[in-house]
């Protein structure tokens, strides 16, 4: 059994402001499968016994809907490389298209979207594998993280706390002899590592503020943009051993070499002195509060002698991927050769990681696709959603398979009606919508009986072991919110004047519009046929209704379509002992019966209750479906329990609130 989820018992308390809150997020997770079903066999491609016909659907919108229509090439090559802020007003609309083909003013849903979202649904209640998830490593930074996650991150650059004379409750060396100061390189094609020149053991060392400013070097502030200005050029007296500075608190103390005399630091107009070296001051973000930062780092010049440090492509595309996320805060790039930078290092002195500043962000240990067990994730097994729509060799031993299912472009039904979401069809500028954050992994990580999730310090992260200490939470599926209206998504003028660069443009079909799409099956076997009108359907508890997710904006509530499909199937027999019917071509194709739809859907239902072991008489019966139509209902929970965690006034995830499962959302 994997670790099953515990969920909080009381709420998380924040001491700066003596508030307490509980955790809340605009989506949730469908629980990983104990079992992965399996298809040994597949129907041979030659062959025409079973199911072959389509599955007439209509779509209605009950909430705004928004599909961004993609870059043509010429345009692309023209604005691709632009950010959206750098864009005129009239490419900025265009950008902000909903998908079409051949007219602007007719929207299409294209089917790979379609088909995306019903394959999805397949997978999670086919008991599919776990496939679609990242292999590189998560990068974080948690340095004042008072969790289980700071603890480890501080144990990599500062070492373990250690005994003191003092009996001081925290004493870290600062940082370890591990963390080290040195220069970006260009070697060709690749990049490397020059390290700083060693005096008294020490490739850098940290300069107070008011030493700093005896060479007109002040601090950062985190508003302001990096310039040359930040890399600053001194000559400075090497400090010959570590000390504790006298601004040691009770329980904190550091142990560093610090330049704590205004006399041991020169502007480098003056001229190099006996007894001093050249360093650059690296000056990064002030921050300010109860624990105000109150030293810069210099790094000794560029030790010609020693070998350069490859990086290695790995480290040095997830360094950049992680560079280029824009963030609140700006950080100072690494991108051109003699760049200051500092590195960590283990203890075989292997390259670990790279950054700006010394308390620079980390790798995890393991990659996102570690913490999904291997037994769901077996390139050598079929599951039921690669049967039906098809799966690609890749390092395997299987070969390829076409899929047996084939969506169509899900068109407007009435091409005369209003069906914009704005007047005279104007593009809106919406909220800023957060982008996925699975570094917050007290959202993102099963918190079992041994990670307890009321105690910050003993939750699961991406550093513990996994598949016995904890796995990822599963399918994420985001809320529905009821009627959604353009107040609820469309940003305040003076809101984007504040943030003119962080905005972009949309351009929404309101609710209430009819589309329709077909999907076409052939040879698809009783329950696999079963398993697509399980999803289409949501055969859940009487007297409830249900409803799919599509397109963008989902925190918003956005894309809450309701589906009604109608089965037609073709007798195959039938087609090729008749040729015309009337001016047409005779194709044999009835529409098949309630009755007999849902004895497809019956069929697909028992053959999961056999395969995954469980005694219920419906599938809606078993636990982990409960769940996933219970995120499925129209229309949705609060929306005050379905709401982001809030940064302002009080930052709410600072104390790694865990967020309940979807059945507990609300508060006990």
């Amino acid at each position: 059994m994997l670790p099953k989820h515990s969920n909080p018992t009381k709420k998380r308390f924040d001491r700066k402001t003596e508030n307490s809150f509980w955790a809340y997020a605009p989506y949730n997770f469908i629980p990983l499968p104990d079992k992965l079903v399996t298809v040994t066999e597949l129907p041979d491609q030659d062959s025409y016994t079973n199911n072959t016909g389509y599955i007439k659907c209509t779509m209605k919108t009950e909430s705004p809907l928004y599909v961004r229509c993609p870059m043509t090439p010429s345009f692309f090559n023209k604005y691709g490389d632009k950010k959206f802020y750098e864009l005129s007003d009239d490419i900025k609309n265009e950008r902000a298209q909903f998908f079409y083909y051949d007219h602007v003013d007719l929207p299409i849903i294209p089917g790979s979207t379609l088909r995306g979202m019903i394959r999805s649904l397949v997978e999670i209640v086919g008991y599919g594998k776990i496939q679609w998830v990242t292999d590189k490593k998560l990068v974080y930074r948690a340095v004042g993280d008072s969790s289980s996650l700071g603890v480890s991150y501080r144990n990599k650059l500062l070492g373990n706390n250690q005994q003191n004379n003092k009996n001081q409750k925290y004493f870290f060396e600062y940082p370890s002899s591990n963390v080290r100061g040195g220069y970006l390189k260009k070697d060709g094609s690749h990049w490397s590592i020059q390290p700083a020149r060693e005096i008294y053991g020490e490739t850098f060392v940290h300069i107070e503020y008011s030493v700093a400013q005896a060479v007109k070097c002040d601090k950062h502030y985190p508003n302001q943009d990096y310039t040359s200005k930040d890399i600053i050029e001194v000559y400075i007296r090497p400090p010959k051993e570590r000390t504790v500075p006298q601004r040691s608190s009770r329980d904190l103390a550091l142990n560093l070499a610090v330049v704590q005399n205004k006399s041991d630091i020169r502007q480098i107009s003056e001229g190099k002195q006996d007894g001093f070296e050249k360093a650059i001051i690296v000056r990064s973000g002030h921050m300010g509060g109860r624990t105000e930062k109150h030293m810069h780092c210099a790094i000794y010049e560029p030790d010609t002698k020693a070998k350069p440090i490859l990086i290695p492509n790995h480290i040095w595309s997830l360094y950049s991927d992680d560079r280029d996320i824009p963030r609140g805060i700006s950080s100072r790039p690494l991108c051109k050769d003699g760049d200051p930078l500092f590195y960590l290092v283990d203890d075989k002195e292997e390259l670990v990681f790279l950054g700006p500043t010394m308390m620079f962000r980390l790798p995890y240990d393991e990659s996102v696709i570690h913490f999904v067990p291997e037994k769901l994730r077996d390139k050598d097994k079929i599951d039921i959603s690669e049967a039906i729509f098809g799966y690609e060799s890749k390092n395997s031993h299987k070969t390829s398979c076409a899929g047996r299912v084939f969506f169509t472009d899900a068109k407007l039904e009435s091409l005369f009606e209003d069906i914009w979401l704005t007047e005279n069809q104007k593009t809106i500028t919406p909220k800023i919508l957060a982008s996925p954050k699975p570094t917050t992994f007290q959202h993102y990580l099963v918190q079992d009986e041994s990670h307890d999730p009321d105690q910050k310090v003993n939750l699961a992260h991406y550093a513990t072991p996994s598949p016995d200490g904890t796995v990822i939470r599963g399918h994420k599926m985001y809320w529905h919110k009821g009627e959604v209206k353009l107040e609820n998504i469309k940003e305040l003028d003076r809101n984007i004047e504040k943030s003119p660069t962080q905005y972009t443009k949309i351009k929404p079909i309101k609710s209430g519009v009819t589309f329709s799409f077909r999907i076409y099956f052939e040879n698809l076997r009783d329950f696999e046929l079963g398993a697509l009108l399980w999803v289409l359907t949501l055969p859940g508890e009487k007297g409830k209704e249900y409803r799919h997710s599509l397109g963008m904006g989902k925190p918003f509530g956005m894309g809450t379509i309701k589906i009604e499909p109608e089965l037609y199937e073709c007798k195959r027999d039938e087609r090729y002992q008749k040729l015309f019917e009337g001016d047409s071509w005779y194709e044999a194709v009835h529409k098949v019966s309630k009755e007999s739809k849902n004895k497809l859907i019956k069929t697909f239902e028992n053959h999961m209750l056999d395969q995954i072991g469980e005694e219920k008489d419906q599938l809606n019966e078993v636990d982990r479906i409960k769940i996933l139509l219970y995120m499925m209902e129209w229309k949705g929970p609060s929306t005050d329990l379905t709401r982001y965690l809030q940064i302002h006034p009080i930052n709410e995830y600072k104390e790694r609130p865990v967020l309940p499962d979807p059945f507990n959302i609300s508060p006990p």
